[in-house]
């Protein structure tokens, strides 16, 4: 279980990667150890993937299926991401001879997680509460910021070029949407 310390400098470390700091990486512990404490990172933001689930399972989803079924469903496709991604990085960075980079990038994305859920929240209300053209706007908006966000934490953490670090990003959508339909297939 990681200190309340290291919480709080993963989640500085992932604010200063939002802030496009290259020299983020300074507030993430590193290591086999390090890469284990982060996972607690998925029990943070666990409570805000529930909300966005509520927010986007339509109502008539959870009459048919039930909300036991659908949550239970739901999180154990959230441990399924939260595993799959590192496992299939780990080896994507050992093709790219960035095995010593790769778990430095782990902890500062498992970190990254808890922001970005806020982000994904943000999003869905604003798309769900506000006109459908400003809903569309600030998604997408926050959308691309996701996703640039994510782009230059694999750069600056794999110490890569922008190719391997769109790759990585096109990794975790791939998985990202296989175990969203995966999952929704369920319920």
């Amino acid at each position: 279980m990681p200190s309340l310390r290291e919480v709080s400098y993963g989640m500085y470390g992932a604010w200063r990667f939002a802030c496009l700091d290259p020299a983020a990486m300074a507030w993430f512990a590193r290591g086999v150890d390090a890469v284990w404490r982060s996972f607690w990172a998925a029990a943070i933001a666990y409570p805000g993937f529930v909300l966005l689930i509520s927010l986007l399972v339509p109502p008539a989803q959870w009459a048919e299926s039930g909300g036991f079924r659908i949550l239970l469903v739901e999180s154990i496709g959230y441990v399924v991401s939260w595993t799959a991604f590192p496992l299939v990085i780990l080896g994507f960075c050992r093709w790219l001879e960035r095995d010593e980079e790769s778990l430095g990038f782990i902890t500062a994305y498992n970190w990254s997680q808890v922001l970005q859920t806020v982000l994904a929240l943000v999003g869905l209300i604003a798309f769900r509460f506000l006109s459908p053209a400003a809903g569309i706007l600030i998604y997408t908006a926050l959308l691309l910021a996701r996703l640039g966000y994510e782009w230059f934490i694999a750069r600056t953490a794999l110490e890569a070029g922008g190719v391997a670090a769109t790759t990585v990003v096109l990794i975790d959508l791939v998985l990202s949407e296989a175990v969203a339909q995966i999952t929704q297939s369920l319920y």
